[in-house]
This record gives C-alpha cells, sequence and structure tokens, in this order.
C-alpha cells in the first residue's frame, strides 16, 4: 500500500501485511528461550498488556528502540492494539531476556513526536527500509520522510520503571 501524499509531499508506502498467528507464537518462543532471547531481543522485544475492555492479558512481538529510561514501539495506525495504551496502562516488556515493567501511551499524529520517530527509524533501519523511507549516508533520516509517515502510524512510547 502506498499513502498517498499532497502536492510537495512525500509518498511513504506502509505495509499492510500482517504475519500469520504462527509467525508471532514463533517470535514469542525464541524471545523466551534462554541464549536467543539476548541476542534476537537486541531488535525485538515482547509487550505484554491487559485489554482495556476485555481485561485479558495479550503479549505481542515488536521491534523497539531503547534510550534514556524509555522504549520506542512504532505500530502501523490500522492495527487496533495500540488503542490499549491510550490511558497510559502498565505494561511489561521482555526484553533481551529480561523482564521490565513500564507505562506505555500512544502518540497519534502529532508533530511534537517526530524525534521520537526518527530516533526510532534511525534505530532500526530494516524497518525505515519497511516503510520506504531513506536514511541518508550517515544513517540519518529525511524530515520529510517522517512527516510523510507521521498520519499512517502511532509511536508508543514506554517510560520504563527504574
Amino acid at each position: 500500500m502506498t499513502a498517498d501524499a499532497p502536492a510537495g509531499r512525500r509518498t511513504v508506502k506502509v505495509p499492510t501485511a500482517t504475519p500469520p498467528g504462527w509467525v508471532n507464537a514463533l517470535v514469542k518462543g525464541l524471545l523466551r528461550t534462554p541464549g536467543l532471547q539476548s541476542w534476537l531481543g537486541r531488535r525485538l522485544a515482547l509487550i505484554t498488556w491487559t485489554g482495556r475492555r476485555s481485561g485479558r492479558r495479550y503479549t505481542t512481538p515488536v521491534s523497539y528502540s531503547r534510550s534514556d529510561g524509555r522504549v520506542i514501539v512504532l505500530t502501523k495506525r490500522f492495527r487496533p492494539w495500540w488503542h490499549n495504551f491510550a490511558e497510559q496502562p502498565d505494561v511489561e516488556l521482555r526484553l533481551a531476556g529480561r523482564t521490565v515493567q513500564g507505562r506505555a501511551r500512544a502518540h497519534v499524529d502529532d508533530e511534537a513526536y517526530l524525534p521520537l520517530l526518527t530516533e526510532y527509524l534511525e534505530h532500526n533501519t530494516a524497518d525505515a527500509k519497511a516503510y520506504g523511507v531513506s536514511l541518508d549516508g550517515d544513517g540519518r533520516l529525511d524530515e520529510r520522510d517522517a512527516r510523510a509517515l507521521l498520519p499512517q502510524v502511532v509511536i508508543v512510547e514506554i517510560a520504563l520503571e527504574s
């Protein structure tokens, strides 16, 4: 899928494919396996939360970027799970073999959070490529690409407990 861009704006592509359930189940298992979890956990994490309406616990694998006591996760806007973070719930993260607690907050279409989007994509170059945004020779994201992508994604910021 390619996002339509107004005249003078960049066009970015937002993949619409969702991994099959068995892929997520496999990744969850690998991220819980000693030895593999520290290697895979450098780029992938498990996030666990309680559904705001159902009260059920959910866990899904995500790519992430971590710095300054926070974790940034990016998801496509059409996926529904991020709505659970509108009220800033407590979440659990499995990061590189360690379980940490935090509080998640979803940022939707807010230009104040462009630096988080930029930080995430510069850290996760495979995701940047998947979204069709370009990094320069120094690994820096073009701000026009970040602005074009912002309406298509949700930035989930997780403040980690110390």
